[in-house]
């Protein structure tokens, strides 16, 4: 009786993980350049400063600040300013000044609005199909008090933007030049949805009592999901699929593609590029195998 009831934990164990909450999408904009092409580094007026200047254009999106798969396009609109070593040329750039410091935060880069009502950052063709109980949340910051309230959050699953995570937002502790976290976002599977942060322009006094614009950051975009069994079938259409042996994975039926390696709490533990065979040296347990839109679940 009781080897049977150990087996049936284990049983269950077994699915708890297998159904565990996995990273679809993260976003945490690493750090900034170290320099800017004829421009001298510094921070004094004239020199470029890599805490502050950089250009969204000229930031480069590494793999190590992203979970993604290929098909995601990031979308800026910002006006404008003067270009100059010490000026990142427009009002939304890539800053490392303020790093984020909530729990879990990923530090360094973040995603700097400064003041205006076209400065607006759209990520588009997401897919979340095969997964459920998806949610939204991201880190934010504001240098007044009131700040962190002026952000807006939308998202199109076709059809056309409408506003998300409003109530959310509302709850948030109104302190400036604080970090704090937007969290329970509920997200609909979609083969190809879009996200879109934006800041508004008060030209008028607005409720700190100044009508100085708000100045926001945002940090660690992610979508998580609980991964359905259509998700993370061993064989598909390509007769693409996934061998796990000992040590060893044999990748079979794949053309094209990274090979992306996640634990079940969605960390990402390997990668690499397209092999038939890789040895990732990972410690025994559940992962999931992604390459390109293939996933699969593999027990080391």
């Amino acid at each position: 009786m009781k080897k049977t009831t150990f087996l049936f934990l284990g049983i269950t164990l077994l699915s708890v993980g297998i159904r565990a909450q996995t990273t679809i999408f993260l976003e945490t904009f690493g750090t900034t350049k170290t320099s800017r092409d004829g421009c001298v580094s510094g921070t004094t007026t004239g020199l470029y400063d890599a805490t502050k200047c950089e250009s969204y254009a000229d930031h480069d999106w590494s793999a190590d600040s992203h979970v993604w798969n290929s098909g995601i396009v990031y979308t800026p609109v910002s006006t404008a300013t003067t270009v100059s070593c010490d000026d990142a040329g427009t009002t939304l750039n890539v800053r490392t000044n303020n790093p984020s410091t909530y729990t879990g935060a990923s530090g360094n880069g973040n995603l700097y609005f400064n003041a205006d009502l076209t400065n607006s950052f759209t990520i588009s063709g997401i897919n979340t199909l095969n997964y459920d109980n998806i949610n939204l949340s991201f880190g934010i910051y504001g240098k007044k008090k009131y700040d962190v309230t002026y952000i807006k959050v939308q998202c199109n699953y076709g059809s056309g933007f409408t506003d998300i995570a409003t109530t959310q937002i509302a709850g948030l502790t109104t302190t400036k030049t604080t970090w704090l976290t937007v969290s329970n976002v509920s997200v609909l599977a979609n083969s190809n949805f879009s996200i879109r942060f934006s800041t508004p322009n008060y030209n008028t006094l607005d409720v700190s009592g100044t009508n100085e614009l708000p100045e926001i950051r945002i940090d660690d975009i992610k979508i998580t999901g609980t991964a359905t069994t259509t998700s993370v079938n061993s064989l598909n259409s390509e007769n693409r699929k996934v061998v796990a042996s000992n040590a060893t994975i044999t990748l079979v039926g794949f053309t094209t593609g990274n090979v992306e390696i996640y634990n079940t709490q969605g960390k990402k533990v390997f990668a690499s590029e397209l092999k038939e065979t890789i040895q990732p040296q990972l410690a025994k347990g559940l992962y999931i195998v992604r390459v390109g839109d293939f996933r699969q679940k593999i027990s080391l």
